[in-house]
């Protein structure tokens, strides 16, 4: 493999039995883990797995996003209630809706005791006041550091009455929760977990040069970006997105639903022989993919939480 590091990256999909024996410990927390919380067992875990060279011990991250909590509120439209609803339904889980089964996520999350969460956007469906405080209530009783990148869902006022709810309204109602910056991360000694926020829009020149300096900073890097890059090896990716998206390959790349010159530039960037780029995390697609962006960056789409889906990240040397 070529670049300024070398990586190896492994996945392992496994179903729910298994669940969470990645985070180590004696048998016996092992075998609680492997329980789950309550009768809250997770459908599956997409385990992930990124070996940094020379790096000592290792770290434990956690990743769920397109949870799309919906919670009825009188910002919603009456000629959108029934289809809202109707979205209740299609993003519940084992008899639960997504409001219901956010703060179980929570517990869990708690209860695995990772390095840090990462919370890959449209947590929520839409950016309604009832909405973002049922995501913030529970997330102000995670017990370990995470990062929140947004997407559409999480701040545009999909289904709300637009006469007196806006843009500026919803997107206030994410601000409350944790700075919104265009690029986040998080440092650790041996690499930099950087998010992409709200991925769904073109990054603004701030926003690039920022990723510029974290490029620069001569550390791998783990990017958390909500919308997928195209791959340049491997077809397989943008051909599931038109199937399973009506033709459209909703994806960051040349020709792809999702393309702008800003964004190309950093695009660039993670496809440069050179780059820091070990591992992209994502979502979005509703759907599991793991492969190669470039012979040195490995990516892997995570299922929605909305079924069940989570994904356990191992960070660790040789």
């Amino acid at each position: 493999m070529r670049g300024r590091y070398l990586y190896t990256v492994g996945v392992v999909l496994l179903g729910g039995v298994l669940l969470l024996g990645a985070f180590g410990g004696n048998t016996g927390d092992k075998i609680k883990r492997i329980a789950g919380v309550g009768k809250f067992k997770p459908a599956s875990v997409e385990e992930v797995l990124v070996t940094i060279p020379g790096m000592q011990g290792e770290k434990k991250l956690l990743y769920l996003s397109d949870l799309h909590i919906i919670v009825e509120s009188n910002q919603i439209a009456a000629e959108k209630v029934d289809e809202v609803r109707g979205r209740i339904g299609w993003s519940s889980y084992n008899g639960m809706s997504a409001a219901e089964a956010w703060p179980k996520w929570v517990k869990y999350v708690n209860h695995a005791k990772p390095d840090a969460v990462l919370l890959g956007g449209d947590m929520v469906d839409f950016g309604s006041e009832a909405n973002v405080a049922c995501l913030k209530k529970s997330l102000n009783k995670m017990e370990y550091p995470w990062m929140y990148i947004r997407a559409d869902h999480d701040e545009e006022p999909y289904y709300l009455d637009k006469e007196n709810v806006s843009y500026e309204m919803t997107k206030g109602y994410q601000d409350s929760i944790v700075p919104n910056d265009e690029v986040m991360s998080i440092e650790y000694e041996d690499f930099l977990v950087v998010g992409w926020n709200n991925s769904t829009s073109a990054l603004s020149e701030n926003a690039l040069e920022e990723m510029r300096r974290l490029f620069s900073a001569g550390k791998p890097i783990i990017l958390l970006t909500h919308v997928p890059v195209k791959s340049l090896l491997d077809c397989s990716l943008a051909q599931r997105s038109r199937d399973a998206w009506g033709d459209r390959e909703l994806i960051w790349g040349e020709d792809c639903y999702y393309s702008d010159e800003r964004a190309m530039q950093f695009l660039d960037m993670i496809y440069a022989e050179d780059s820091p780029v070990c591992e992209i995390l994502c979502g979005h697609l509703h759907f599991t993919w793991d492969g190669q962006v470039t012979e040195t960056v490995h990516q892997h789409v995570f299922g929605p939480a909305m079924e069940g889906c989570v994904g356990v990240i191992t960070v660790s040397g040789e």
